[in-house]
C-alpha cells in the first residue's frame, strides 16, 4: 500500500504557503569536506535556521578519496592544499539531487586552522578525519545560530555504519528508516531505489520529502498539514514538467505516468519550470567557461573532425568539432569514453557519452563535454563509433589522464591502509588472510592475481547475542556482507586489500570466503568473542552440569553453556535444538556449533543468551533434520 504521500492524492486541499528557502552545498561524486567548505563560503550562513548533513554510505570512502583533511603530526585537524572542485561537477551534482528548489551557487575557498583531536590513538585515522569535519562544521554551524541535524539515509547498514564509526551523543541525528517504516507497511527499501543501483527512484524522494517537512514542522512549530496538502505540494512540481500527453518533458522526471493526473495551473507550472531553469541556465554558462578555458590550450587527441581536451583538475573531457554544420546535434556516429581504472588494471569502466543531452553550439562550433567524477584513471580511450547493424569504430585514440602526482598519491594512501590492517592480529590464514581492526575486517592478500580476485567475498556474523541485532539479521541468524569484485579493492605492488565494518553489536563469530557465481571457492570460520567462551568455562567448571549428555549443559546466570571434553568434528555436525518455554510462549533459539562455540585444547564450549524473562524449562539437545535427536534433555 502506498505511504502518504505517494498514492493517487484525493482532491485537491488548501494549498501550503510557507516562506522556506533551501540552499545545496552537496557536491556529487566528493564527499562530506568539500560540502563543509562551501557551507563556509556560503554569504548568508548565519541567516540559515537549520543546516544538515545527509550522510549516505559511500561517504566514508569519498572523504578518504578526497584527501581535504588529515591530520598533523600531533593529531590535530589540519586541511591540505587542494583544488577547487569542478563547476560542471557542481552543475551536474545539483541536477541529480534535487526535486526542490536550490537557490544559491558559490564557489569555495576556504582554509582550516588545527581543531585538537578527541578521539583516541587506537580509533581508525578515517573515522577521526570524518567526525572532527563534522564537528567542526557542527560548531561553526551553531555558533551561527543553525540548528545542525545529521540525517541518514534509509539504504540497509547506513545507520548501523555511521553508528559504528561515529561516537553516540555527538549530533543530532534523524534516522529515515524510522519514518519509512512508520508509514509504510511491510516497508522493503528494494521498493524505494531504482532497480540498477542504490539511488533513491521518484517515489522514494516524495517520502524523504514527507519525512523531512514533518520533521521541520515539529521543530519550528508549523500548524500540521495534512498528508493530502503535502501530497499535493510534491505532486505539483513533478507534474509541472510533464507535457501534454501526460509523459515527463524533462529527463529528470519520472519515467512512469502518474496513475491519476493532477490539475497542474499553467501560472504555479510556468513559475516552478522558470525557478529551475534559471538554475539549469546558470549552469550552462558555468560550463562554457570551462570550456572555452580548456580550448586555450593543445587538444590531446585531433581525429575524426573532433578536438579532444582535458583537464584532471576540473575531471572534465571536451570534444570539439569546428564547423559542425546543421547536423552537429546528431554526428554520424555516438562518442565514447573508456576508462583504465587504477587499482583494477584487468578491468575497465565503459562511460558513454549521448551526444543530445552533453553538447552545446558555440558560434560555428559544436561541443560536447563529459564529467569523469571521482576515479581515479590510468589513461582514457575515446572515439566515435556507428550505431546500428554492421556499426562500426569511426575513430579512437588514447591518452593518459590522471597526473602523475595525484596517482601516487593515491598509491600511497593504499599502501599506508594495507600495512594498517596487516598491523593488526590475524583472525584466520586462507587463501586470504583475515585481519580485524577496531571495527573493520579486511581481507588481505600479499600475492594476489586474476583468480583471487574473482567473484566475490562474503562474511558471515553471528551476534553474541541475536536479541541485540532485531532486524538486522537475515534468514539464518546473520549479518551478510558480500564485497563484490572492485569493491574497495585494488591491486599495487601486487597486494590486495577489500574491507568492510563490522555491526554495531556484538559479533561472536564469523564465516568468511569467497564465491563465484553459486560456486563457494573458500570458506573458513573464526571467532571474536573466544574470551567469553574461556571465562564461561572457567565459571561452570567447578559445578555440576544442570544436564548430562553428550555435551554437559550448564546455566550461568542468563547463559546456557554447553561443554565436552576431547570434542571431535562429529560431535559438532548435527543441529543443536533449544526451545526455551515461559508461561505460555515458546522461543526456538536453535543453533549450529560454528555459530555459537569454540574449541579450546581440544574441548568444545558453546555459549548461548537465554531470554530475559521467568523461564519454566528447557529442552535442548542435537538433531539431524529427517532423523530422530542424537541426544536431548530437559531442565
Amino acid at each position: 500500500p502506498p505511504p502518504p504521500g505517494v498514492g493517487t492524492p484525493p482532491p485537491p486541499p488548501p494549498p501550503i504557503h510557507l516562506s522556506i528557502n533551501v540552499h545545496n552545498f552537496g557536491v556529487g561524486g566528493t564527499g562530506p569536506g568539500h560540502q563543509y567548505l562551501r557551507y563556509r563560503d556560503f554569504a548568508h550562513k548565519d541567516r540559515l535556521r537549520h543546516v544538515f548533513y545527509v550522510h549516505c554510505e559511500n561517504d566514508f570512502l569519498d572523504m578518504r578519496h578526497a584527501g581535504l583533511y588529515g591530520l598533523s603530526a600531533t593529531g590535530d585537524l589540519v586541511k591540505r592544499t587542494h583544488r577547487p572542485t569542478s563547476v560542471w561537477l557542481r552543475f551536474l551534482s545539483n541536477f541529480r539531487l534535487t526535486y526542490l528548489a536550490l537557490d544559491v551557487w558559490q564557489r569555495f575557498r576556504g582554509s582550516g586552522s588545527a581543531v585538537p583531536r578527541a578521539r583516541p590513538q587506537a580509533t581508525p585515522h578515517g573515522d577521526i578525519v570524518f567526525e572532527e569535519v563534522l564537528s567542526r562544521w557542527r560548531d561553526e554551524a551553531e555558533a551561527n545560530g543553525s540548528a545542525f541535524h545529521v540525517v541518514l539515509t534509509p539504504p540497509p547498514g547506513t545507520a548501523e555504519q555511521f553508528h559504528s564509526r561515529v561516537r553516540s551523543g555527538l549530533f543530532d541525528v534523524v534516522d529515515l528508516r524510522d519514518c519509512f517504516e512508520e508509514h509504510i507497511p511491510d516497508y522493503d527499501w528494494a521498493d524505494w531505489r531504482f532497480l540498477s543501483d542504490r539511488h533513491f527512484n521518484e517515489a522514494g524522494n516524495m517520502v524523504v520529502a514527507h519525512c523531512l517537512y514533518r520533521f521541520l514542522e515539529g521543530r519550528l512549530g508549523f500548524e500540521r498539514e495534512t498528508n493530502e496538502a503535502l501530497s499535493r505540494v510534491r505532486y505539483t512540481y513533478y507534474r509541472s514538467f510533464l507535457d501534454d500527453a501526460g509523459s515527463p518533458g524533462h529527463r529528470f522526471m519520472p519515467s512512469a505516468r502518474w496513475a491519476s493526473p493532477v490539475p497542474v495551473g499553467a501560472a504555479e507550472a510556468a513559475r516552478i519550470r522558470a525557478k529551475y531553469l534559471a538554475l539549469k541556465t546558470d549552469g550552462d554558462g558555468q560550463r562554457r567557461r570551462i570550456a572555452h578555458e580548456l580550448r586555450q590550450g593543445e587538444p590531446l587527441v585531433q581525429k575524426g573532425g573532433w578536438d579532444v581536451f582535458a583537464s584532471t583538475r576540473h575531471r572534465l573531457v571536451i570534444f570539439v568539432k569546428s564547423p559542425c554544420g546543421e547536423g552537429a546535434n546528431d554526428p554520424a556516429g555516438r562518442l565514447f569514453l573508456h576508462g583504465l581504472r587504477w587499482l583494477k588494471p584487468d578491468d575497465t569502466e565503459w562511460r558513454e557519452l549521448k551526444f543530445r543531452k552533453s553538447a552545446w553550439r558555440d558560434g560555428r562550433d559544436c561541443v560536447a563535454g563529459r564529467s569523469i567524477r571521482a576515479f581515479l584513471f590510468t589513461k582514457l580511450r575515446t572515439g566515435e563509433y556507428r550505431e546500428g547493424p554492421g556499426g562500426a569504430v569511426l575513430w579512437e585514440a588514447e591518452f593518459s589522464f590522471d597526473s602523475v602526482e595525484h596517482l601516487a598519491a593515491a598509491t600511497t594512501a593504499y599502501r599506508r591502509e594495507y600495512d594498517e590492517f596487516a598491523s593488526a592480529a590475524r583472525k584466520a590464514r586462507a587463501p586470504w588472510d583475515i585481519h580485524v581492526l577496531a571495527n573493520r575486517v579486511a581481507f588481505l592478500k600479499e600475492r594476489c592475481d586474476a583468480d583471487d580476485r574473482r567473484g566475490s567475498l562474503f562474511l558471515r556474523m553471528y551476534p553474541v547475542d541475536p536479541g541485540d541485532a532485531t532486524g538486522d539479521l537475515v534468514r539464518g541468524g546473520f549479518a551478510l556482507r558480500s564485497l563484490p569484485a572492485g569493491a574497495k579493492r585494488g591491486l599495487v605492488d601486487g597486494k590486495c586489500l577489500s574491507w568492510t565494518h563490522l555491526p554495531n553489536w556484538p559479533v561472536a563469530t564469523i564465516s568468511a570466503g569467497q564465491k563465484d557465481g553459486e560456486a563457494v571457492l573458500w570458506e573458513t570460520t573464526f571467532h571474536l568473542d573466544v574470551d567469553r567462551h574461556q571465562r564461561a568455562w572457567a565459571a561452570v567448571r567447578p559445578n555440576a552440569p544442570a544436564a548430562r549428555s553428550v555435551f554437559d549443559v550448564y546455566r550461568r546466570d542468563a547463559d546456557l553453556v554447553y561443554a565436552r571434553e576431547s570434542c571431535e568434528e562429529r560431535d559438532t555436525a548435527p543441529r543443536f535444538y533449544l526451545h526455551v518455554f515461559a508461561g505460555g510462549s515458546h522461543a526456538n533459539l536453535d543453533f549450529h556449533f560454528l555459530e555459537r562455540g569454540v574449541v579450546l585444547n581440544g574441548r568444545c564450549v558453546a555459549v548461548v543468551r537465554l531470554p530475559e524473562q521467568d523461564i519454566d524449562r528447557i529442552r535442548t539437545g542435537q538433531f539431524v533434520a529427517g532423523e530422530s535427536n542424537v541426544w536431548g534433555v530437559e531442565i
